[in-house]
This record gives structure tokens, C-alpha cells and sequence, in this order.
């Protein structure tokens, strides 16, 4: 697993958003990013998991001793300039806001990855960006020629669009599954995504989610308080499921139903 480590600081606004005086909330600090929300949520669900990631070099014991008491294996790059990267959740309703600070995710190396005892390499979009289109390809031809299952998560819409989305299609061509959101999906274009992907997740949140051109799922109706991750577990979940031996149709319906209980707590990871 590659992808980035975050400081999540989450704020639940029950009401409407004023500005310049007090809105009452939740907040609640908790570790976060995507490549490490997978990471947890795959660990959880008893598959032998490794997460490289950079961070800020004061953080590496302390988030080393976390991701072991879940289970990951992290393989941390320390950073000595920029510290670990923050971002700010704004949850109102089922709509989420980000304010993104990737610090030291933004120079993440990831040259000593060993693939020899893995059956999966899976890849955060957001680490896409910081390793570039060369270095991301060598990856993934280094995965496929040893017989990896290959996986991407797009990762956000708005860094696609500054990256290029031809340029992102072309780092991440190779991947066996990717993992877009309704939102990126339309922007990387459905056409192309399933001309050159092999198994095309979708993720809709209320509306569900779907395996293109083989099956369709109904959002499981739970009382959601954050949805903060539950991608991340819905893509877990998945690949947990397509390791084991299940079909894609099967893995869809496993994974619908799993990132259901995701959204019913605050925070991206399993507590």
C-alpha cells in the first residue's frame, strides 16, 4: 500500500454554517489520509498489510507504534523540513469540505519497496501526484511482472485537475482495479476508464455503487454521522474479498454493505 499519512481533524457541524461568530460542533483529532485509512481498514479485516508513506520526521515513533497496535506494517520515510500533513474535515450532512495541507506526503520517495512477498500493490491517487508519472509506472510494471493484483483510488478531483488528467491516466495505466467516486469517474471519463481497466469500482454514497458493464448496488440505509473513509473501506473491503477468491459482483456487495458502518462513526478508521 502506498499512499499518504494525514492528521485528520474532523469537525461535525450539526447546523448551518454562520460566519463570523461561534458554530457549535464535534471535533475530534484522529489519525487520517487516505493511503493510511485503506491500510487500517484492510488490516482490520485480517489481510497481512504493509503502508510506505512520509512524514514528519518528530512523528515517526509515535505513528510507527500506532500502525502496529492495527496491524500495518509501516514502512515510514521521515521528512526533516516539512512536517506531517494535516487536513481539516468540515462534515455538514452527508456534504464534506477539505482543507488539505500535504507537508511532507508531497515528497514521498517509496524507492525501497520490496514486492516479493505481496499479492497486491494498491496505490492512493493522491500519492500518484507526488511520485509522478515515471515513477508510478515503474511501480506498477515492477507489480504486474511479479503477479500482483494492481489497484488504484483516484483520490480527489480537484489535484487530478492540476496534475493533468491525461497525465494521471497515463502514470496509473497497468492497474487491474480502479476505485473512482461518482465525481471522478466523470472526469476521468468512463470510456476511457473501462476501455483500459479490467474491473471499474464506482463509489455513489446514497446512490450506492457499481461494478461497470456487470452489477449495481443500493445504499444500505444506516444513520450516518461521518462518511469521512468510508471509501477507503468500501475499497478494503473489496479487495479483501477479491483476495479470497470472490468475484467482482460478490466483492461489490460484500464492500456496499461493509462501508455502510464506516459512516456511522466519526473518523476514517476503524476504532
Amino acid at each position: 500500500m502506498i499512499g499518504d499519512v494525514i492528521e485528520d481533524i474532523i469537525v461535525l457541524a450539526p447546523s448551518e454554517r454562520k460566519t463570523n461568530t461561534d458554530n457549535p460542533s464535534t471535533i475530534k483529532a484522529t489519525p487520517g489520509g487516505s493511503g493510511a485509512n485503506f491500510a487500517v481498514w484492510l488490516a482490520s479485516l485480517g489481510v497481512k498489510t504493509e503502508l510506505v508513506a512520509r512524514l514528519g520526521k518528530q512523528d515517526k515513533q509515535r505513528l510507527e507504534q500506532y500502525f502496529h497496535s492495527v496491524n500495518v506494517t509501516p514502512r515510514l520515510e521521515t521528512d526533516e523540513e516539512k512536517e506531517t500533513g494535516k487536513i481539516v474535515v468540515l462534515v455538514e450532512g452527508n456534504a464534506r469540505t477539505f482543507f488539505t495541507d500535504r507537508a511532507a506526503n508531497l515528497k514521498l520517495e517509496a524507492k525501497d519497496i520490496d514486492l516479493s512477498d505481496s499479492h497486491l500493490l494498491y496505490v492512493s491517487g493522491y500519492s500518484v501526484l507526488s511520485l509522478g508519472e515515471t515513477k508510478t509506472q515503474q511501480l506498477i510494471q515492477a507489480a504486474k511482472n511479479q503477479g500482483l493484483l494492481v489497484a488504484i483510488d483516484p483520490g480527489s478531483t480537484s489535484f487530478i485537475e492540476s496534475f493533468g488528467v491525461g497525465n494521471f491516466l497515463k502514470a496509473i495505466r497497468g492497474a487491474d482495479i480502479i476505485f473512482p467516486n461518482q465525481e471522478e469517474y466523470l472526469l476521468l471519463g468512463a470510456e476511457k476508464l473501462t476501455q483500459h481497466f479490467p474491473e471499474v469500482v464506482v463509489t455513489k454514497g446514497e446512490l450506492g455503487a457499481e461494478l461497470v458493464g456487470k452489477a449495481k448496488v443500493q445504499a444500505v440505509r444506516v444513520q450516518a454521522l461521518d462518511p469521512t473513509g468510508a471509501g477507503d473501506a468500501f475499497a478494503a473491503k473489496y479487495i479483501a474479498e477479491r483476495l479470497s477468491g470472490s468475484g467482482g459482483v460478490e466483492a461489490l456487495e460484500f464492500a456496499n454493505d461493509f462501508a455502510a458502518l464506516a459512516v456511522t462513526k466519526p473518523g476514517g478508521q476503524p476504532s
